[in-house]
């Protein structure tokens, strides 16, 4: 695993390195100035980018949208500290995990199981900044799904597979794919990333996990 780390803050991306390597036997280190280099490297090892957040979140979003040709690195925000607010909307340029830099060992490692396997990670930090917002939350009904449709979502929401659904609620795969297709076309979303957001930002269902 090839690590891209900003070498503004080497003493917390170091701190960060050590903790990951509990986890992961072959972590490689590749320090930067300015933001995580995109540029494809020459090993075939899986690249996380790391982007240092503490109130840079323009630096960090423009640094993204000019590299959206990016698309074979997993890129997470690893909170140093400032208001994280905004940070969700990042996941529509690419940000696949929001990491709490005081994250325990455990935490790590749900965050990278789950990133390392496709899926969106938020942490405590962002996601209950979400839910504390003086917003109202809008309604599964608001939206025209169907009692089954709102339990495929709600699965959906806190990381369980197709297969997964489909043995917990007595359905072929192939059932529960066309309630997800249907489900995202009434959401408005194209993808899991996007319902994640859409969640996010609308706080409609009920079953919410940190991802």
């Amino acid at each position: 695993m090839l690590l891209s780390l900003d070498s503004r803050t080497q003493l917390i991306s170091l701190g960060f390195k050590e903790l990951l390597s509990i986890l992961f036997d072959d972590i490689t280190v590749e320090w930067h100035t300015g933001n995580p280099i995109h540029a494809a490297n020459s090993t075939k090892d899986q690249k996380i980018v790391v982007y240092n957040f503490h109130d840079n979140f323009s630096e960090i979003e423009q640094d993204l949208l000019a590299n959206q040709e990016d698309s074979g690195s997993i890129k997470v925000i690893l909170i140093v500290g400032g208001d994280v607010s905004n940070l969700h909307t990042l996941v529509t340029n690419g940000i696949s995990g929001f990491i709490d830099m005081n994250a325990s060992v455990k935490e790590l490692k749900d965050a990278f199981q789950k990133i390392l396997h496709n899926q969106n990670y938020y942490c405590e930090l962002v996601w209950n900044k979400i839910l504390n917002q003086d917003e109202e939350p809008s309604s599964p009904t608001q939206f025209n799904l169907t009692r089954r449709e709102i339990e495929i979502v709600e699965s959906l929401l806190n990381g369980k597979s197709t297969l997964e659904i489909s043995v917990e609620l007595g359905l072929s795969p192939h059932t529960v794919q066309t309630h997800r297709k249907n489900c995202f076309k009434k959401l408005k979303v194209k993808s899991l990333s996007e319902l994640l957001l859409f969640e996010m930002e609308n706080q409609v269902f009920k079953n919410r996990n940190t991802f």
